[in-house]
């Protein structure tokens, strides 16, 4: 719809020649399209890097202490459905996080970056420009939290912390057919 409006913009508006008018117009309106689709790319780009940031966040917890799967937190690309879903993932991750340090016997910083998601979600809907102040704040406080997580040597994650089925080794399997 909103290219159907414009386009009349980038049209000759009469019969001859270009009126130097409607070039300067369709010139502007040419630029302002480059810019708008830029945005929206580095939206997206930037959406999908903290998408990815909160699904380390939940795999650097251990199974038992995840409110929400690592692979969950994807679903918030899924459209109207996915805001949903983005909200959940704003506020399970503190929670993962809570429970892993209690369960590591770690000091966290209290809340693990639960009201910076409450002020985000509420500054999302009604002042749009400061939930982008809150939403990097945020992003930082769930990286920083990852990363000490994973930088703990205290307690190394092994083979029971995941819930995954496994599969045999194919060394395993070759050692049982030598003792047959």
């Amino acid at each position: 719809m909103l290219f159907a409006d414009l386009m009349p913009l980038f049209a000759q508006a009469r019969g001859g020649g270009p009126n130097a008018g409607d070039a300067a117009a369709a010139g502007f309106m040419a630029v302002f399209m480059i810019i708008y689709f830029a945005f929206i790319v580095a939206m997206i780009v930037l959406s999908i890097l903290f998408l990815l940031s909160m699904s380390k966040a939940l795999s650097a917890c251990s199974s038992r202490n995840r409110t929400m799967e690592p692979g969950q937190v994807w679903l918030s690309l899924i459209p109207l459905v996915g805001i949903v879903f983005y909200i959940m993932a704003i506020f399970k991750v503190p929670e993962s996080f809570e429970n892993e340090y209690r369960d590591r016997g770690l000091r966290g910083d209290g809340d693990f970056g639960k009201t910076l998601g409450i002020w985000f979600v509420i500054t999302s809907f009604v002042c749009p420009g400061v939930n982008v102040i809150l939403w990097i704040m945020y992003w930082a406080k769930i990286s920083g939290h990852t990363k000490e997580l994973l930088s703990r040597s205290g307690r190394e994650y092994d083979d029971e912390d995941d819930d995954r089925p496994r599969r045999r080794s194919r060394r395993r399997d070759d050692d049982d057919d030598d003792d047959r």
